[in-house]
């Protein structure tokens, strides 16, 4: 009995803390007065116990008094009560318990919903919620626990709570997501609408995870000097640690991001033909409309169909109405697919005038760059380079394509001479820093370059130490050896 009442009391004190932000509202008001407040805190104490020991069923009974007498006592009510019947939805075998467990489930939500302000008004920054939030979590587990799962309403849930959230959606809810919407698709693959819904919602997923993306290259990350006389080859190289902050990002929205280019590469609704066919009739019907021309050729050119008829016809239209940015660029891939780069690129350039969004800039200004590299232009290609850097310092493949300009100038010849590859080793570990997504790519990069450099040992016989500075034609490095 004084253990009981001495948890009770640990409860009540904790729950005071958390009253206190309480607008309006007593403790007592939240778990009831005299004799109710005494089965509410002993009830809490159970089934928080059975919670910790992970006895779910034990815990079952007293946390559906405290769910059903006290609603707003505390928040972990609700997510305690959510991963329980998760879990117990999960390891059930018997249909009919299943699906009893599910409806619980899915009510925690809806009485969540029902207290969200209430509850938000006592929460921890940390505990405090959106009704968005709670619906994408919602539909998350509609779509996976649901033993009778309807696909058309886990989606109308996602797009409610991803319509509320935008950008701070959560990744495993926009991998739940993007599922639910292939597999829609799948279904209606023979409905035009379905399919630009899928587009879209294949656009938002991406869209979302590259701005996540390109919050993890916000925080600093670490750089271990080289060491060249460590007998382990591989700290040879400079390298580049993400912080803890930038890695948890990166490891929830890439695999999402890769889930959903996976799953739109294998739906073939982005079928450059099909989209022809969609947007033919709809074009021409809205020839006059600039909006719309500019939507068509974002989502044409998203899905690389800027070589489409359509996507000309859309950017002709769309450049005779105004000079946008999109019209040009559309004028651009019509040039560039009849074989007439310089012509392009004057449309590139254009764009970038035109535009006003700085990524933009810096995506036109790196395909110039790439044409100029194609046709062996170093210097021009480097100097669009430098633009791309100026309109996105954190513009990864800038710094991996100046690499490999800055690499062809190297050679096995001389000590000297391998200072190219130095360099280039420099810029690639620098892509890595600002761009944490184009890692994979510098670190094959680097091992290409690390291939070239000048032998230890015949340095060492020529008696130049690793570290020495030496200049190229393309800046200063660090002497490397391999």
């Amino acid at each position: 009995m004084k253990k009981i009442f001495l948890t009770c009391s640990m409860i009540l004190a904790a729950a005071a803390m958390n009253a206190q932000s309480l607008q309006g509202t007593s403790l007592n008001d939240r778990i009831g007065h005299g004799q109710d407040s005494i089965d509410v805190l002993g009830s809490l104490s159970l089934y928080q116990d059975a919670f910790k020991r992970k006895s779910y069923i034990e815990a079952i009974e007293p946390w559906e008094f405290v769910f059903d007498k006290a609603p707003l006592s505390m928040v972990r009510v609700y997510t305690d009560g959510a991963w329980m019947f998760e879990t117990l939805v999960q390891q059930e075998t018997d249909a009919e318990k299943k699906q009893e467990y599910f409806n619980k489930l899915m009510n925690i939500y809806d009485k969540r919903l029902e207290n969200l302000d209430a509850l938000n008004s006592f929460a921890t920054k940390k505990t405090t919620s959106t009704r968005g939030n709670i619906i994408c979590r919602k539909a998350y587990d509609y779509y996976y626990f649901c033993p009778k799962m309807d696909n058309n309403t886990a989606y109308k849930m996602f797009k409610e709570g991803i319509d509320d959230m935008g950008p701070n959606t959560e990744a495993f809810v926009l991998f739940g997501f993007i599922e639910c919407s292939y597999n829609r698709y799948m279904m209606n693959k023979d409905n035009i609408d379905v399919r630009q819904e899928f587009i879209q919602d294949y656009m938002t997923t991406n869209d979302i995870c590259d701005r996540l993306l390109d919050q993890a290259k916000e925080f600093p990350s670490e750089t271990i000097p080289a060491d060249p006389d460590s007998e382990d080859s591989t700290k040879w190289v400079e390298q580049v640690i993400l912080s803890p902050e930038a890695q948890k990002i990166v490891d929830a929205y890439q695999p999402t991001q890769a889930k959903a280019n996976e799953l739109f590469v294998s739906s073939g609704a982005a079928d450059c033909d099909a989209l022809e066919k969609i947007y033919s009739a709809q074009v021409e019907a809205n020839k006059d409309n600039l909006q719309y021309l500019n939507a068509v050729l974002t989502i044409l050119n998203n899905f690389d169909c800027e070589k489409s008829n359509i996507y000309y016809v859309a950017a002709d239209y769309a450049y005779q109405i105004n000079k946008t940015p999109q019209a040009a660029i559309g004028k651009a891939s019509k040039l560039l697919k009849e074989g007439k780069e310089n012509e392009a690129i004057k449309y590139f350039d254009e764009a970038i005038g035109l535009e006003t969004d700085e990524a933009k800039k810096a995506k036109y200004s790196y395909i110039i760059a790439a044409l100029l590299y194609k046709k062996g232009n170093t210097s021009g290609c480097m100097s669009y380079i430098n633009k791309t850097l100026q309109y996105n310092p954190s513009n990864g493949g800038a710094y991996l394509l100046k690499a490999s300009i800055v690499a062809r100038s190297g050679s096995h010849s001389s000590i000297q001479a391998t200072g190219p590859y130095c360099l280039a080793i420099d810029l690639c570990n620098k892509a890595k820093a600002v761009d944490p997504s184009c890692a994979s790519k510098a670190n094959r990069a680097i091992a290409n370059y690390h291939a070239n450099l000048y032998p230890k040992s015949e340095a060492f016989m020529a008696g130049v130490k690793a570290g020495t500075t030496v200049s190229t034609p393309y800046g200063s490095t660090t002497l490397r050896f391999r």
